[in-house]
């Protein structure tokens, strides 16, 4: 068990992507700070999916310096600063009394300008925040921080009651690691996503919490009875991801392209996922997700785009067309696992 991992992302055989989701996605390791590195330019995914730095290379001395001294500030630090940002009184105290442990130290803000005193106080390893504060929306907060020079950011968990549109939740995500829809499960989440950014030893906490992050990370469970649509014009595709899919428990519906998708939704309005293959006939996945999101019954149904292309552009495309998620082929099973996990539970 390292006290904290360097990790490259171009890797032969299981790339680092997969790599920090398998070790984030498990209770005994996800607490292993773990910093990034490679040709690419940085990445916000990297910090959403729990890594606390990322080198682009070629790496100077002064660089990697920096990121050992930021590891061993995170596994030396026996004690993690929270801070949560609600002006619903009750609502700040049931939160810290759900993540608070003898390794976090809480505080509190009821404002905007509570959270910016704070922030220039103190250096905090992780903020809870919610959009509806009295003097200014979470949305001009979060801009107004990342401007301010005295300030370091810490990651940051939306969490609200409020349903976002399309245009909010992009926006949110320049500046959020998570965001959090307050209802089923959501504290169960809250508890998992602050303990990935506080890098907790899961073990060390209570048995009910351990339990609770434990049973979220339990995919065979999280997957059971789940309704996914595959579509894809390439029956092998289809064929190999329903049966990976179907050992875990989900029932499969299937499509071999874009105008039968729909037909096949029109017909079965409770599918909770869809993996949607960007090219093909008739209708190709571009055009089939718009149309998904043109129907206000799926403007929130997870859509995840699979796509032979793995060019930075074709993600951009496929996000603009209403994609939630984008993964490229051969598909990862690994990686469809974690992601599928996320969109679930989101």
């Amino acid at each position: 068990m390292p006290e904290a991992i360097i990790l490259d992302i171009k890797l032969p055989g299981i790339d680092g992507w997969a790599v920090l989701e398998t070790l984030k996605g498990n209770p005994k390791t996800r607490h292993i700070p773990v910093h990034m590195m490679s040709v690419d330019e940085p990445s916000m995914e990297a910090f959403i999916k729990g890594a606390v730095g990322y080198l682009k290379k070629p790496i100077s001395k002064t660089d990697l310096d920096a990121a050992f001294h930021k590891l061993v500030g995170v596994f030396s630090k026996e004690v993690k600063n929270l801070l949560v940002v609600e002006d619903d009184n009750n609502l700040r105290k049931s939160i810290i009394k759900l993540i608070g442990n003898g390794d976090v130290c809480p505080e509190e803000a009821a404002n905007g300008a509570e959270t910016i005193r704070a922030l220039k106080a103190k250096t905090f390893d992780c903020m809870i925040l919610d959009l509806g504060l009295p003097d200014m929306t979470g949305f001009e907060l979060l801009k107004m921080l990342e401007s301010m020079e005295d300030i370091t950011m810490p990651p940051v968990i939306v969490y609200t009651r409020r349903d976002l549109t399309r245009e909010e939740d992009a926006k949110l995500r320049e500046y959020a690691e998570t965001i959090i829809i307050k209802g089923v499960k959501s504290e169960e989440r809250l508890l998992d996503e602050a303990s990935l950014f506080l890098h907790r030893v899961v073990s060390n906490l209570p048995e009910s919490k351990r339990k609770m992050i434990t049973n979220l990370h339990d995919t065979d469970v999280m997957f059971k009875d789940k309704t996914v649509l595959v579509v894809d014009d390439d029956m092998r595709n289809v064929f190999a991801l329903s049966k990976v899919l179907e050992e875990k428990g989900m029932r499969i519906l299937k499509a071999e392209n874009g105008q039968k998708a729909l037909d096949v939704l029109k017909g079965t309005p409770d599918v909770d996922l869809v993996l949607m293959d960007i090219m093909m006939p008739v209708m190709d996945g571009y055009e089939t997700i718009k149309r998904i999101r043109d129907q206000e019954t799926f403007r929130k149904l997870p859509v995840i785009a699979l796509t032979a292309k793995a060019m930075k552009e074709d993600k951009a495309r496929c996000i603009s067309a209403g994609a939630s998620d984008y993964l490229p082929k051969p598909v990862d099973v690994n990686r469809l696992s974690s992601m599928m996990r996320v969109w679930l539970y989101r």
